[in-house]
């Protein structure tokens, strides 16, 4: 799912991850609204700073490009979602410092834009479908995804490697599995799980917060983003790519999410997305796991 609000036909944007401004859990409708720590928004902030802080809608590497003739540039930190970074020039990037993984190299095809470039989460946007997303998280945590508690309660039972939560996203009956789990490679050499998961026809979300409930599912927070957290609804589908990477010899849980508005919107984001995944390369001393 993206965490662009704002389709009035079927888009459920059940969560944001933290900005720097509070965000209504749901693009309409009576939802709660994400709290962020104080720790959260200093740390957005600074991030904002080190990566030459976020001004205009104008493009990141307008805003924080090294020379036209280097070959990799610096996509800046502070992207939101109330801040975009719209148009970037196509190019190679690199996260500078308070992005979800600084060094993390990717190349991006002509007036992609990012709403996100956080500590939480790198979140891209492609030409044309501006309610779709591709996104990058670290270490993202099981949660309760219907009934009293969704999205909020973090699931102890669930583990946070790739095969326990492809385990419990298979399981719970809340979830439909629209393509079984298979390997795949992001990148050269990060070796994934892929799978597609959307909305079970069963779920009884209880929140008429969401326009779609009770046809609505949360999946996932982010210990920075509580209460917040991620969701999908209606027809919203969304492939995750799962994998172990290490970083300075700690493993960490990679994700790659492609979040669309239904099953042939999510065709379209993947051919649009394909050359991206297949560019990413790991911060020097972080290797697959």
């Amino acid at each position: 799912m993206s965490n662009i609000a704002g389709n009035p036909i079927n888009r459920q944007r059940l969560a944001r991850p933290p900005t720097p401004r509070f965000a209504p859990r749901w693009p309409s409708g009576p939802g709660r609204r994400l709290t962020m720590p104080a720790a959260f928004l200093l740390m957005v902030a600074l991030a904002a700073c080190q990566g030459g802080g976020a001004g205009s809608a104008s493009p990141a590497a307008s805003r924080s490009a090294s020379p036209a003739h280097t070959a990799v540039r610096t996509l800046a930190a502070g992207c939101t979602h109330a801040n975009p970074c719209q148009n970037i020039t196509a190019g190679a990037y690199r996260l500078g410092p308070g992005t979800l993984l600084p060094g993390l190299e990717l190349t991006l095809p002509a007036r992609w834009s990012s709403t996100g470039t956080i500590p939480t989460e790198l979140n891209l946007v492609p030409p044309g479908q501006p309610e779709d997303a591709l996104k990058f998280w670290l270490d993202m945590i099981a949660v309760k995804s219907t009934g009293p508690g969704h999205g909020t309660t973090i699931l102890k039972n669930v583990g946070t490697t790739p095969s326990a939560l492809i385990a419990w996203l298979t399981g719970d009956p809340d979830f439909r599995i629209v393509s079984k789990p298979a390997p795949a490679t992001v990148g050269q050499d990060i070796t994934m799980t892929s799978l597609v998961v959307g909305v079970s026809g069963s779920a009884n979300y209880g929140d008429p917060g969401c326009p779609s409930n009770p046809r609505c599912a949360d999946l996932f927070t982010n210990r920075h983003w509580r209460p917040g957290g991620y969701g999908i609804g209606g027809d919203e589908e969304v492939r995750l790519y799962l994998g172990t990477i290490k970083t300075n010899g700690n493993p960490h849980t990679f994700f790659v999410a492609l979040d669309a508005a239904d099953h042939a919107d999510l065709l379209r984001l993947e051919n649009a997305a394909k050359p991206i995944i297949g560019s990413v390369r790991l911060p020097s001393g972080a290797v697959g796991g």
